[in-house]
């Protein structure tokens, strides 16, 4: 195989997921990926990141006309993923999108049809998260694709967390110095504390159905296919937020969430599949599922946030319901058996998805982190928004093929790459 010549991106959005998850990855994992410009709204945030990964600090604009730059990486808050996107698109950029495409229904509709249209003319446009392109999701992928489970019958999926009011200005503290324990405002810490010009993320598109959604739903594309009709409930749960540091400005202020953040839902795939999916936002909570139910047996599957983790098959192995079920006690859980991974990138892996694009362009083909993925995942949370408010099941506009499965191979970093070269 001749050599591939990398693909020069230009990354937009220089805060938590860039420094934390994006950056190094890339620079670890994926030498065919080439990250030569930055740019953000606070230029001292692109400098700084110009300082620790070596990509020029410059403008979006010196991005989008820069004719070397073939990717750009759209890392920006929700509200402007749009502009940005739509931006890149427009100046004939390859786009890859962190989760979502946007906020309103109205802003996705006007991203796809941009899509549609650069897709005739060789552009693509692919969203983020990629957990899905994770060994574990690909050997579940493999199982199901092998008929281990047989019939794929239902899903369940479950994610709770804790209070997901992420975007209102939450104050600062008088006191004279940090506590010991909190030590120094690292830029690498969760949520980006310590860069310069940090602010939450803003209210709109940062709910937990829309924070989280993709996750999920990516994966549930990944194994079962296209979504065909969704119903359910949303509402706003958690409705306020307030700080209990008494040397806090904000000390007991009540910060407003105005953004949906429970969502008990029903899918229905066109392969015959029925899935439910369930989304709790709560101050105490914490927990994940997602099983797949088959004719034959159960896939349980790890949190579909991260790219490893274990699977298991559950399989019943006895002959009648006598076997499974304990006087007093009820149907009993049925063994799981532990599936070796037949994929690679297990650990962090954020930015695979940009890699396949990337070899993708490259050799001509559609990459996988289509945008119909994206654009599905969407449509399903606003989609359960519209039957909750309508108290109808919700027909699906957009349509998406199952994406194609990675070929097996067990290699981390760059040894993995050659599965994606195809």
């Amino acid at each position: 195989m001749s050599a591939l010549k990398p693909v020069k991106v230009g990354l937009v959005g220089c805060g938590m997921i860039a420094v934390r998850s994006y950056m190094p990855t890339i620079l670890k994992q994926y030498s065919f990926i080439d990250v030569v410009k930055c740019a953000d709204t606070v230029p001292e945030r692109a400098q700084l990141f110009e300082e620790k990964f070596g990509c020029k600090a410059t403008t979006v604009e010196d991005i989008m006309n820069d004719p070397e730059i073939e990717i750009v990486l759209n890392l920006t808050y929700p509200t402007s993923h749009l502009q940005i996107t739509k931006m890149a698109l427009e100046h004939g950029k390859h786009c890859h999108t962190e989760k979502m495409a946007g906020v309103s229904w109205e802003d996705g509709m006007e991203l796809l049809k941009l899509a549609q249209e650069c897709e005739k003319k060789g552009i693509w446009y692919t969203q983020a998260p990629d957990t899905w392109l994770g060994g574990a999701w690909q050997t579940a992928r493999q199982l199901i694709d092998a008929g281990f489970i047989g019939q794929p019958l239902g899903a369940f999926a479950l994610v709770t967390r804790g209070n997901m009011i992420l975007g209102a200005e939450r104050g600062k503290s008088t006191r004279r110095e940090l506590p010991k324990q909190e030590g120094e405002m690292d830029m690498m810490r969760m949520f980006g504390a310590g860069l310069p010009g940090y602010n939450p993320r803003t209210p709109a598109g940062s709910g937990l159905p829309f924070d989280m959604g993709g996750y999920y739903l990516h994966n549930l594309i990944n194994l079962l296919g296209n979504i065909n009709r969704v119903a359910g409930y949303v509402k706003t749960n958690v409705k306020f937020d307030e700080s209990f540091d008494p040397l806090n400005t904000k000390y007991k202020s009540g910060i407003e969430n105005f953004e949906p953040d429970t969502l008990i839902g029903s899918l229905e795939f066109d392969n015959g599949c029925y899935g439910s999916i369930m989304f709790l936002a709560g101050d105490k909570i914490g927990d994940t599922a997602l099983t797949i139910y088959g004719s034959e047996a159960n896939l349980v599957c790890p949190d579909p946030n991260f790219y490893g983790g274990k699977v298991y098959l559950q399989k019943n192995l006895r002959k009648g319901m006598m076997d499974v079920m304990v006087p007093g006690e009820g149907i009993q859980p049925i063994d799981m058996y532990q599936v070796p991974f037949t994929h690679g990138l297990i650990d962090e892996s954020r930015g695979v998805g940009l890699m396949d694009l990337a070899f993708a362009i490259r050799n001509g083909r559609k990459p996988r982190c289509h945008y119909s993925m994206g654009m599905q995942s969407f449509e399903v949370v606003h989609g359960l928004i519209d039957s909750c408010q309508n108290g109808v099941n919700h027909k699906m506009v957009t349509k998406v093929e199952q994406p194609k499965a990675v070929k097996p191979g067990v290699f981390n970093g760059f040894e993995c790459q050659y599965v994606f070269d195809d």
